[in-house]
């Protein structure tokens, strides 16, 4: 991770584009899976990583409106593209061993471990953003995103 700071805003684009990248991770172990339990898990994760989605969609509105975001004015669809390649390198990937691993997980326990490491780095990514924040505010804006990401790991931990 660089030590480039990063505003509420970009942080809540990162995040966006990264629940989404979860979202498709979880549809896809949904309907690869032949375990109807883990199917049905893996149906509720997506879920909720679409109502994150649209909850950090939300606290971008209410961030936006607070004032203008500097990098967007700036940089304009530049800076949304590198957010995206940031976002897409980050945590759901496919080149992630853990993604692989899942694919070729050979048990319900190995899967939900896997699962379980998935949405550790998620949050471990959040503090190391956590961390470079430059403001109170922009701080509070990511220990929000942490904070929902961490129903995650309940609901995971909840079903081995």
């Amino acid at each position: 991770m660089s030590n480039i700071p990063f505003s509420a805003e970009e942080t809540l684009k990162l995040a966006i584009k990264i629940e989404d990248n979860g979202r498709k991770f979880h549809e896809k172990m949904a309907t690869d899976t032949e375990d109807e339990e883990l199917a049905d898990l893996f149906g509720k994760l997506a879920e909720q990583e679409k109502n994150h989605k649209t909850t950090f969609e939300e606290m971008l509105g209410e961030t936006l409106e607070e004032g203008e975001d500097l990098s967007s004015l700036l940089y304009g669809r530049l800076e949304d593209s590198y957010l995206d390649v940031l976002a897409d390198s980050k945590v759901f990937t496919t080149a992630n061993e853990n993604i692989q691993a899942a694919k070729q997980a050979s048990n319900r326990a190995e899967l939900l471990g896997i699962a379980i490491s998935l949405a550790k780095d998620k949050i471990l990514y959040y503090y190391e953003l956590l961390d470079k924040a430059t403001s109170d505010r922009d701080r509070g804006i990511i220990e929000n995103i942490i904070e929902e990401e961490k129903t995650l790991i309940k609901l995971l931990a909840n079903s081995r």
